[in-house]
């Protein structure tokens, strides 16, 4: 998809960006013009420091193992997924910011039934792979009584953090990442463990989240270490990211957006 495209990161602590782009050259001698392609612009991402709600964090050589793993893996078991949305409400609540996906093959073995999930995701053939945490409910059902087999909540863990480290990626990103409708590629690399009802929302799911990623990060610790990708740099190369010298808050959860003033969804409501 950025086949025209080679970024070039220069080391600064919130892996601030240079970047080049080579054009072919059309016909020959004095005649010559540029050829004009369609390139698509990388899409920012800011540092952060993780909340106390929500202190999601690692090295950048667990995220790098990981996509590593995931691109040595992909040619077997990638599956097509469809974005259906973003945060559902109870991630908000903890200070989360999420995927929501729809399997374009239910049932994949590993993926058939509920659990936590250390995931592969990439928007496509060609563009590197991001490491990711997932929850499938699977028969568990949503709030209208619905089961949800082939659903996923992936939270990507790809964003630069002021301590140099890498943190999931907030909405915002998410939603320019990967628009609605749009497909994904996911690979499972481990089940982690299972899904269960009391985990999905309030601390409980917090604490879910937290427990997932430490699981994955400690799937990831015996791999060999990736060669030729450095750093947070390294990570985003050929994502469609680009990590930019900007610092944000992370996401507010529910107590954050409470003293700001923004009651609970569910306050007033009838019980």
């Amino acid at each position: 998809r950025n086949a025209a495209v080679t970024f070039f990161l220069d080391a600064m602590p919130c892996c601030g960006i240079s970047a080049w782009l080579s054009a072919s050259m059309r016909g020959s001698g004095q005649d010559a013009e540029p050829l004009k392609e369609a390139v698509e612009e990388p899409i920012a991402v800011s540092c952060t420091t993780p909340s106390f709600q929500m202190p999601l964090e690692w090295h950048p050589a667990v995220a790098l193992k990981l996509q590593q793993h995931a691109a040595q893996q992909a040619a077997k078991t990638a599956q097509w997924a469809e974005v259906i949305g973003y945060s559902t409400p109870s991630t908000v609540d903890v200070g989360g910011a999420s995927l929501r996906l729809r399997l374009d093959t239910p049932g994949v073995p590993g993926m058939d039934r509920a659990g936590s999930l250390a995931l592969g995701i990439r928007r496509g053939e060609g563009d590197a792979w991001l490491p990711a945490i997932a929850g499938m409910p699977g028969h568990h059902k949503d709030r209208e009584g619905h089961p949800r087999h082939g659903l996923l909540e992936v939270m990507v863990i790809a964003r630069p953090t002021v301590r140099g480290n890498v943190t999931f990626l907030h909405e915002e990103v998410l939603r320019k990442w990967t628009p609605v409708s749009q497909q994904v590629q996911l690979l499972l690399l481990w089940r982690l463990g299972d899904f269960h009802i009391d985990d999905g929302s309030g601390p409980w799911l917090r604490d879910r989240i937290l427990i997932t990623a430490s699981e994955a990060e400690d799937q990831a610790l015996p791999l060999p270490e990736a060669p030729g990708r450095q750093g947070l740099d390294g990570l985003l190369q050929g994502s469609g990211l680009v990590a930019v010298r900007k610092v944000e808050g992370p996401p507010a959860d529910e107590w954050e957006l409470t003293r700001r003033g923004q009651l609970h969804r569910e306050v007033g409501s009838k019980l």
